[in-house]
């Protein structure tokens, strides 16, 4: 029997189901293009409900390093056996690749092969979708890189491809140092770009802050202590007047930033600069 952490939680989502991809071979692209390491590629797919109960038994059976949080609480497994000794404090001396992290009705895969780095995450920018993050360390034909995309997604469930017409549209994902947040978007510009990073948690580490699995901690800035933001998966470990300090998923920064009650979003302790950061 497969081990379960949560399984309250795993089952309750049992109902959702995974999308199958079944473009027409009009739609599909063969390329023949080359692309070399040092760049990553973003391919955005719709995934409104995933399957978690499904993807979680498939990375059991595949090995995977698996972090379940439910509230506060953080179990590890690694396939089917539940790591009693493992903590969030040790996390980095034995959450190895391949990695799964579930958080609510979220997940992140994280994987590390001989020839690329790939990470499948919920869209920050576009909603009810996810993407997948492919980052080659040699060079690679574009069609090579699909196929091994499509391969996990339908490995772990996430996705069903039909024959062959199923594909994946990949963009170069330029990110950069700085950049200035979305009109609308109240949120520090060192934050922006951690959601734009091919790996959020590589971001996090080399500019020394913390992820903690899929969340990271943030002060809330709110325009009237009286009126709080809604939904965005928020964990609110303090209130003072008009502000929250909260962990919030990577992927929900731009929305919660967003959101009308919200004056900005920004890591804690530091000041921000006026006209977002």
């Amino acid at each position: 029997m497969k081990t379960f952490i949560c399984s309250v939680f795993l089952l309750g989502l049992g109902l959702g189901l995974a999308l199958a991809l079944s473009w027409g071979p009009d739609q599909a692209r063969v390329l023949a293009l080359a692309l070399g390491p040092g760049s990553s590629y973003k391919a955005v797919f719709p995934l409104i409900r995933p399957d978690l109960a499904t993807i979680a038994v498939r990375a059991q059976e595949l090995g995977f390093w698996i972090r379940v949080q439910c509230g506060l609480n953080v179990s590890y497994l690694h396939g089917t056996e539940l790591c009693p000794a493992c903590t969030p404090e040790k996390e980095e001396s034995f959450f190895g690749f391949p990695q799964l992290y579930l958080d609510s009705d979220l997940f992140l895969v994280r994987l590390d092969e001989e020839g690329y780095r790939m990470g499948i995450r919920r869209s920050a920018e576009v909603r009810g979708a996810y993407e997948v993050i492919f980052t080659p360390k040699r060079e690679m034909p574009l069609q090579a890189i699909e196929t091994e995309a499509l391969g996990w997604l339908q490995r772990l469930g996430i996705v069903q491809a039909q024959a062959q017409t199923a594909s994946l549209e990949f963009a170069e994902l330029v990110p950069q140092e700085k950049p200035r947040p979305p009109e609308g978007v109240r949120l520090d510009s060192l934050l922006y770009a951690l959601t734009l990073a091919p790996d959020w948690h590589e971001f996090a580490r080399a500019r020394g802050f913390t992820l903690f699995g899929l969340r990271i901690k943030v002060i809330v800035e709110l325009y009237d202590p009286q009126v709080l933001p809604q939904g965005y998966y928020l964990l609110v470990e303090a209130r003072s007047q008009d502000l929250m300090r909260v962990q919030v998923p990577v992927s929900e920064l731009i929305r919660l930033s967003s959101d009308p009650t919200v004056k900005f979003v920004r890591l804690p302790y530091e000041p921000h600069e006026a006209g977002g950061g």
